[in-house]
Order: structure tokens, then sequence, then C-alpha cells
């Protein structure tokens, strides 16, 4: 009896001497398979946050270039008011369109009491603003002005164009007080 557990023990020892050193080949490569299945899943979330990075960026790019517009609108604003060429209730115009005082205008209503500027090229942006004259008002009582006086009412208007083709436009309304 003693021979037969020998050998059962032998036998027992052979089976697991022979499982530990099985081939390769015999392995059925789940490992392989689930580290295959985790670099895909890996790689298709690199390419998806590589996607959303550039979008993000060309966002963050069109609110910068809105932005430029904006603010040169705005300036235009304020080279409206600094031109004394635009405040004007009347100019005098030749037959092809030009105005008599020399001043470029790039489009004028049949009228004459509109009036468009190009403005200076800066910083890769258009700035054109113009003038349009409204209406003559009396001025207000207690104003401090007598009815020689009159409120001469004016819109002003701006638009930006980015050499990205963002725009962007402002427009002010205003008056002057001059003589009725």
């Amino acid at each position: 009896m003693e021979y037969g557990l020998k050998k059962d023990r032998e036998m027992k020892i052979i089976y697991k001497v022979r499982r530990l050193n099985r081939l390769p080949g015999s392995q059925s490569g789940a490992v392989l398979f689930t580290a295959l299945v985790m670099m895909v899943l890996m790689t298709l979330l690199a390419v998806t946050m590589m996607g959303n990075t550039a979008i993000d960026e060309k966002m963050a790019q069109n609110s910068q270039e809105q932005n430029r517009a904006f603010q040169a609108a705005e300036t235009g604003i304020e080279m409206a008011l600094a031109d004394v060429n635009v405040l004007k209730t009347s100019h005098g115009f030749n037959s092809d369109g030009s105005r008599t005082d020399g001043a470029v205008v790039t489009n004028s209503s049949a009228d004459g009491d509109e009036q468009i500027f190009s403005g200076a090229d800066g910083y890769s942006v258009d700035i054109e603003y113009s003038s349009v004259f409204l209406q003559k008002t009396p001025v207000a009582r207690g104003s401090g002005f007598d009815s020689s006086f009159a409120n001469y009412w004016f819109e002003i208007q701006s638009k930006a164009t980015t050499a990205t083709g963002a725009q962007s436009g402002v427009a002010l309304g205003m008056f002057q007080i001059g003589a009725n």
C-alpha cells in the first residue's frame, strides 16, 4: 500500500511540473486580448481628446477675432466723433458723386445726408464709419439756449471687418447744438 501512495504522490508531482512547464502555444491568450482591447480604447480616447482640443482652440480664436472686430467698431465711433467732416447737415456733391470739399466718400445717398468714410487700416482691421443727419429740433426749454439755436440729430454707425472675416457694427445716436 505504501507503494501505491508513493506512486500517487509521484504522479501528482509530475502533473504539477508538466502544468508549470507548458509550452507557450498551449496558452489561451486572454491577457494578450485584454491588453489589445485596452490599447485600442486608450488610442480612441487620445484621438478624441486631440479633436476636442482643436475645436476648443478654434472657438477661442473665433471669439478673439469677434472681440477685435467689436473693439475696432467702437474705435470707428471715436474716429467719427473726432472727424470734423462727420457731423455736418449738408455736404456738397458733384454730379459724379464726389464731395465738393475733397473728402473721400465710398457711398452716399442721393440727397447727401449720409456720408460714409473709410477709416485707417491697422492691425488687419478695416473700419468704415458713417453719419446720417436725422432731423433738426428746437432746443429744450430751460437748456440755456434761446430760439436761435437748434438740436441737430445724427446717427453715427461704424462697421469693422478683420482679416479673417469677423465683422461687428456699432451705432450711436447723438445731437449737436448749433445755430438755427
